[in-house]
């Protein structure tokens, strides 16, 4: 077996990457060269008009389409930021958080929408001032701006604080994805941001699967575990991937797991991903200050395992984490 790879740019697709390594390992020679095809800066999401038009997110600048010419016309940014065609100012990066998923509508040649996540401040923000987001806006024929820019989604969870979780800076864990599904609904996750009671508590945007209308109003038949009938599913960590099997329609999300343990799972309506880092619970006992059982969060929730406490990383009591 044999394989050879030629890299000319910075920037590597990760689908790339992982169809070569795939290719290798099925003893097959390979011969990649990949080329650059648009530069950015911490890149996150991706999506394509049929003519090879696509939009893409850049997390801590703002909102670009590159055209089919190759041109690229920034649309939307963050606060701050300079030539973008238009700027929200309550639109920020910090962390994890920022400019993430970018979706195309299936009828955006009658509609000529696209829906952006994205991290918001303000006072009116349910979350310390702040939140994660869902927009709606409308491209213009010529692809130079947005225009009717609505968040119809405004109130999923947000970390506004640092805590002594291993990378515990605040805007952790947004999930961040946003698809639409065969059925014609929008597929939007939020992580847990490092809420321990979040991804079970049935009400609380956090740790949630979403399925909603173009208006961000809950799809009907959503078998939610509580109130708030946006939910699809709960219990999960910090979802950023999202796909639909063809022919069935069946919803797989790709999740980060603690350190390893990441996942791919099939979703059900109404289903429970499973994520709960509460202790005393599952059989699970309460989350002490020293091995073996790792340590706690000010929120009671284990913040990291013996098990999952990658080599190097000090005890709670070297760390200097107070009970």
């Amino acid at each position: 077996m044999a394989a050879k790879f030629t890299l000319k740019g910075k920037w590597v697709s990760l689908g790339v990457a992982a169809s070569a390594l795939m290719a290798a390992q099925s003893a097959m020679a390979v011969d990649v060269q990949v080329e650059v095809f648009q530069k950015s800066k911490n890149p996150w999401g991706m999506a394509f008009l049929k003519d090879g038009t696509f939009f893409f997110t850049e997390k801590c600048d703002g909102l670009s389409v590159r055209l089919p010419s190759g041109s690229v016309n920034k649309l939307l940014g963050v606060g701050g930021s300079s030539g973008y065609a238009s700027v929200r100012d309550d639109l920020f990066c910090d962390g994890q958080a920022g400019v993430l998923g970018v979706e195309v509508d299936p009828k955006f040649s009658e509609n000529r929408f696209i829906y952006v996540r994205s991290t918001s401040q303000g006072a009116n923000r349910k979350y310390g001032g702040y939140a994660n987001i869902l927009m709606r806006m409308k491209v213009n024929n010529d692809f130079s701006g947005v225009t009717d820019v609505v968040d119809i989604i405004d109130d999923m969870g947000y970390k506004p604080k640092a805590t002594k979780h291993p990378f515990g800076g605040p805007g952790a864990h947004n999930g961040g994805i946003v698809r639409f599904g065969p059925d014609g609904f929008l597929y939007v996750t939020i992580g847990d941001n490092h809420n321990g009671p979040g991804p079970q508590d049935p009400n609380a945007l956090i740790g949630k699967l979403l399925r909603v209308d173009r208006d961000g109003k809950a799809a009907p038949g959503n078998k939610s575990p509580g109130s708030d009938k946006r939910i699809f599913a709960h219990g999960f960590r910090n979802p950023q991937g999202i796909t639909f099997r063809p022919g069935s329609g069946d919803v797989y999300l790709s999740e980060n797991g603690p350190w390893h343990n990441d996942e791919v799972t099939k979703v059900v309506n109404g289903g429970n991903g499973g994520w709960d880092p509460r202790d005393n619970v599952n059989g699970r006992g309460e989350c002490l200050f020293a091995e073996p059982d790792g340590c706690r969060s000010a929120e009671g929730a284990c913040r990291i395992h013996a098990h999952d406490r990658p080599e190097g990383l000090p005890r709670c009591a070297e760390a200097g984490i107070q009970q």
